[in-house]
């Protein structure tokens, strides 16, 4: 009677769909969400709301929500490494504010496409430097395409580029720097993504306290009513605080540093789509061939980096 031999390789690929499927499903969620981010970041100057109060809010959110579940993960949170916990906590303030700042001076459409486009060419250009990561061809062709893309959205406005504008893309780009970092430390890190957002928003928190009082930044803390904060509170608290980062930290637990950055490359074109009927933004040919190269550039790293061998 013949024995039937199972193939490792293809158990392994077949364990892991399930856990995939819901990465996938988790990172599509994420992406709208960051999609409402960028957008939500344009509207602060228009709003009562100071940059400080909305990061307040974005922090404050995740805090009272898992605030029941901290028990379960203070261990893990102590065992955190010093290095690895800054790196973190530069995804919370100091990602918030660069963005905030960067938002005020450039369309959402730039914004959606700086922050959620740029980071995977961070994330390759450190992993490479820093942890000897080698760069296959396939990866290179498709951070190319992604950047062609992204510069070309960039550029879809050309007309109207002024010096600020410029001068918001660098700030852009420096948080999503910033952003590449707090990716890679994600993954270094290990922890559950519940102790992962309860982390940097009570670190965050505490910081923005320290920011308030002491003067730093300004506030307007007392001067709007909670119907003016609401929208906040959805879009930045529940949304970008509590629901993204524990998808995001679940995604990057799921694929990876560089893998979850390369989709995530896709909230830009979803920006831009959706700040035609919300903000009243166009999009030029140029933006739509952007688009297009980005979307092709994440759907060509992500056929090469899934296929089980």
């Amino acid at each position: 009677m013949e024995k039937t031999i199972r193939m490792p390789a293809t158990d392994a690929c077949l364990h892991s769909v399930r856990p995939m499927m819901k990465g996938y499903m988790v990172i599509a969620f994420v992406l709208f969400i960051w999609s409402g981010f960028a957008l939500s970041l344009r509207t602060i100057g228009a709003s009562s709301l100071t940059p400080a109060d909305v990061a307040l809010i974005r922090f404050l959110v995740p805090c009272v929500v898992l605030m029941p579940w901290v028990k379960i993960h203070v261990r893990s949170i102590r065992s955190l490494k010093i290095s690895d916990a800054a790196l973190i906590l530069l995804g919370g303030v100091p990602f918030f504010f660069l963005a905030s700042f960067g938002a005020k001076l450039a369309p959402a459409a730039y914004v959606g496409t700086v922050l959620a486009g740029t980071p995977p060419f961070f994330v390759a250009i450190i992993s490479f430097f820093l942890f000897r990561q080698s760069l296959s061809p396939y990866r290179l062709i498709s951070l190319m395409l992604i950047i062609i893309g992204i510069v070309m959205m960039v550029m879809g406005n050309a007309l109207v580029i002024s010096h600020e504008i410029i001068h918001g893309v660098m700030v852009l780009l420096g948080a999503s720097f910033l952003w590449a970092i707090y990716t890679i430390s994600l993954k270094r890190a290990g922890l559950h993504p519940i102790a992962i957002t309860f982390f940097i928003s009570i670190c965050s928190l505490f910081i923005m306290f320290i920011c308030i009082s002491t003067g730093l930044v300004s506030s307007h803390l007392g001067a709007f009513s909670i119907q003016q904060a609401l929208p906040f509170v959805l879009i930045q608290g529940v949304g970008a605080g509590l629901l993204s980062t524990i998808g995001y930290s679940y995604a990057v637990s799921q694929f990876g540093a560089a893998k979850s950055s390369v989709i995530c490359s896709l909230s830009p074109g979803l920006t831009a789509i959706l700040a035609v009927p919300i903000l009243g933004e166009s999009l030029s040919i140029s933006i739509l061939a952007g688009i297009f190269l980005t979307i092709a550039g994440v759907i060509f790293s992500n056929n090469h980096s899934s296929k089980c061998r």
